[in-house]
C-alpha cells in the first residue's frame, strides 16, 4: 500500500509539472515563440527576427526546467533550426510532432519537403501537413491547398486546394482568404465568380493584408466584380504601398503618372516607382528607366535610365532590354562622332 501511495503521488507530481509548464510563460516563449502557433503564450516572433543569441540558451534553459512540455520543445526546436543546428531541430521538432503538436507536425513535414536535416520526401511532408491540417490548424490547411493545387506529394486536384484554403479561410488565416479568392476569380476548383473573388479579397484587405489590398485595387481599377471606381484603387492600392508593397508601389506610381483617380504628378509618380524599384520590382525599375529617358518628374538623365533599365533587363523584362539597346546603341554611335 505504500509503495503504490508513492507511486501515485510520484505521477500527481509529474502530471503538475506538466501541466504548470504549459502555463507559465518563459523567456523561450518570449524569445521563440512563433507568432503563426495557436498553442504559443507570448506573442510570438517570425522565424527570421529571432534572435538566436537570446532564445537558444533561454529555450535549452527552459526545456531543461519543463523537459515534458511539448510547447517548449517546438520551440527549441525553432532556435535550433535558426541556428542551423538541424539535426537538433529534427528531434525536438519530432519530440513535440509525436505527441500531436500541430505546429510542430506542420514544420516537420516542411524539413522533409526542403531536405533540411532529413531526407526530401513529399510523402513525409504530406503525412505531416496533414495531422496538422487535421487539427484544425489553419496554416497547415493552407499549405495542403498549396500541396493539391500544385501536385505535390498528392495528384493535382483544384477541388481539393479549394475545400483546404477555405477550411484556413473560414478561420479568418488571410494568405488562404487571399488565395481562395484567386480561385474564384480564375476559376480553378470553383466555378468562377468574380463577386466571390472580390468578397474574399476584401476580407484579407480588411486585415490589412497587402496583397489583397493590392488586388482590390487592380480590381477597382478594372471594373471585375465591381463598379470600376480608379478612386476606390488608389486608396487600396495606397494602403498596400504604405506597407512596403512593391507591386502597389509601382501600381500607385502608375496611377499618379496617368493621372488616374488622383491629379496628374509625375514627381508623386518617381517616388513610388523608386521605392518599388529599390525593393527589386522589375516593372518599377523600367518605369523609373523611362522617367529618367523622358525627363518626366526628373531631369532627363540617360545613365540613370540605362542604369535602371539594366536592373530591370537582368530580371527578364523585355521591355527594359529593348529600351536598354537601343539607349546603349544611340550613346556608342555618340561615341564615336
Amino acid at each position: 500500500m505504500p509503495i503504490r501511495l508513492a507511486i501515485l503521488c510520484v505521477l500527481r507530481l509529474v502530471l503538475n509539472t506538466s501541466a504548470f509548464a504549459q502555463d507559465i510563460v518563459t523567456d523561450c516563449d518570449k524569445y521563440a515563440a512563433s507568432h503563426l502557433d495557436p498553442q504559443r503564450k507570448a506573442a510570438g516572433v517570425t522565424f527570421e527576427n529571432m534572435n538566436v543569441a537570446l532564445a537558444v540558451p533561454a529555450c535549452e534553459d527552459a526545456v531543461r526546467q519543463y523537459p515534458n512540455s511539448v510547447r517548449l520543445a517546438y520551440q527549441l526546436g525553432r532556435t535550433y533550426e535558426k541556428a542551423d543546428k538541424l539535426t537538433a531541430a529534427v528531434e525536438q521538432y519530432r519530440k513535440a510532432a509525436d505527441q500531436n503538436y500541430a505546429a510542430a507536425q506542420l514544420t516537420l513535414g516542411g524539413l522533409y519537403a526542403n531536405g533540411e536535416g532529413v531526407p526530401k520526401d513529399d510523402q513525409q511532408y504530406i503525412f505531416w501537413a496533414r495531422k496538422a491540417a487535421d487539427q484544425g490548424y489553419a496554416v497547415a490547411q493552407d499549405a495542403l491547398g498549396y500541396a493539391y493545387s500544385d501536385g505535390r506529394g498528392v495528384p493535382k486536384d483544384d477541388q481539393q486546394a479549394a475545400v483546404w484554403f477555405r477550411k484556413a479561410a473560414d478561420q479568418g488565416y488571410v494568405p488562404a482568404q487571399n488565395r481562395l479568392g484567386f480561385m474564384y476569380q480564375n476559376g480553378e476548383g470553383v466555378p468562377k465568380d468574380d463577386q466571390q473573388a472580390v468578397a474574399w479579397f476584401r476580407k484579407a484587405a480588411n486585415q490589412g493584408y497587402a496583397p489583397a489590398q493590392d488586388r482590390l485595387g487592380f480590381i477597382y481599377q478594372s471594373g471585375e466584380g465591381v463598379s470600376k471606381d480608379v478612386q476606390q484603387a488608389v486608396a487600396w492600392f495606397r494602403k498596400a504601398a504604405d506597407q512596403g508593397y512593391a507591386p502597389a508601389q509601382d501600381r500607385l506610381g502608375f496611377m499618379y503618372h496617368n493621372g488616374e483617380g488622383v491629379p496628374k504628378d509625375d514627381q508623386q509618380a518617381v517616388a513610388w516607382f523608386r521605392k518599388a524599384a529599390d525593393q527589386g520590382y522589375a516593372f518599377a525599375q523600367y518605369r523609373l528607366g523611362a522617367m529618367y529617358a523622358n525627363g518626366e518628374g526628373v531631369a532627363k538623365d540617360d545613365q540613370q535610365a540605362v542604369v535602371w533599365f539594366r536592373k530591370a533587363a537582368e530580371q527578364g523584362n523585355k521591355e527594359a532590354k529593348t529600351k536598354l539597346d537601343e539607349l546603349e546603341s544611340l550613346q556608342n554611335a555618340n561615341g564615336m562622332r
